[in-house]
């Protein structure tokens, strides 16, 4: 029973030769030995299979890692250059307001500072730049630079008319400003006649000061007649201003001055009842009303 059973367990091989001489080879192997023998022959077959296929998959995983990669890098390149957009719109928006918010400081410097008027004839024109924008919607960079540029010109027009007013006598020439004696016909103080008054008649105390009414040169600096303690100053082709009775004279002939620099004091020289100021604007060699012009500021 042993001897069958390790039959069955032992397989024989027999070698045959062509030459009938040689002896018949034979040689047994068992059965587990073969099976081992081949299962340590599948192995590297099924484990070549194995990586070989885990291989392709880790190829195919990193190719979609790749795309998926390039498609993210893609997606932060996009989003980098809209920052970079908006960055960019809005440092200009930024510089925008900033320069909006300059010019609107300018135009109400001057707009505090300006009178109503420059002549007697009518007020002063500032155009005001109206805003294209409709309710609800926004406000573009165009509209934005067509205002500024609107601005810019109404701030030129602004600067031209500031630098004009410099050279129109319309700053009060003294303090206080209580006017005892108008411009035109009135009963002369000295003969009790009707005679013209060329100027305005400023009540003040004896060395109050007095003040150019405008920038100009200083054509007089010295006593004149009737007028006393005399001061003369050209503004333009157009004005001259004249303060006379003055009991002090500042500044000297040929000298600058500027619109509300003291130039002398009130005084009682010449022909004069008392301490006051008589001031003169002349006008196209004509003298006119200094009211119309030093009320532009009331």
């Amino acid at each position: 029973m042993r001897r069958k059973k390790q039959r069955f367990s032992v397989l024989t091989f027999t070698i045959l030769s062509n030459d009938a001489k040689k002896a018949v080879t034979q040689f047994r192997l068992p059965k587990l030995g073969i099976f081992f023998m081949f299962f340590l022959a599948v192995i590297p077959i099924i484990l070549l299979v194995y990586f070989m296929t885990l291989s392709s998959q880790q190829q195919q995983e990193n190719h979609r890692l790749a795309t998926e990669l390039r498609h993210q890098t893609s997606k932060s390149e996009d989003l980098l250059a809209q920052v970079e957009h908006i960055e960019e719109k809005t440092s200009e928006v930024e510089q925008k307001m900033e320069e909006l918010n300059q010019l609107e400081t300018q135009m109400l410097d001057y707009i505090t500072e300006l009178p109503v008027s420059v002549e007697p004839s009518g007020g002063l024109h500032i155009p005001v730049p109206e805003m294209d924008i409709d309710e609800g919607e926004g406000f573009s960079f165009s509209q934005s630079s067509d205002l500024i540029e609107r601005y810019k010109e109404t701030i030129k027009e602004v600067e031209e008319v500031n630098e004009a007013l410099r050279y129109i006598p319309t700053a009060w020439p003294t303090v206080p400003d209580t006017i005892t004696s108008d411009f035109g016909v009135r009963s002369d103080p000295f003969h009790l006649n009707d005679a013209i008054h060329s100027g305005i008649d400023v009540r003040g105390s004896i060395g109050t000061p007095v003040y150019a009414a405008a920038d100009g040169t200083v054509t007089k600096a010295e006593y004149y007649g009737g007028y006393g303690n005399t001061i003369m100053i050209r503004h333009s082709d157009t004005y001259q201003t004249i303060y006379a009775h003055l009991s002090e004279i500042n500044v000297d002939q040929g000298e600058t001055v500027k619109k509300g620099e003291t130039i002398g004091s009130i005084g009682s020289t010449g022909r004069s009842t008392g301490p006051h100021l008589h001031y003169e604007i002349i006008k196209d060699n004509e003298p006119v009303d200094p009211k119309t012009y030093i009320n532009i500021y009331e």
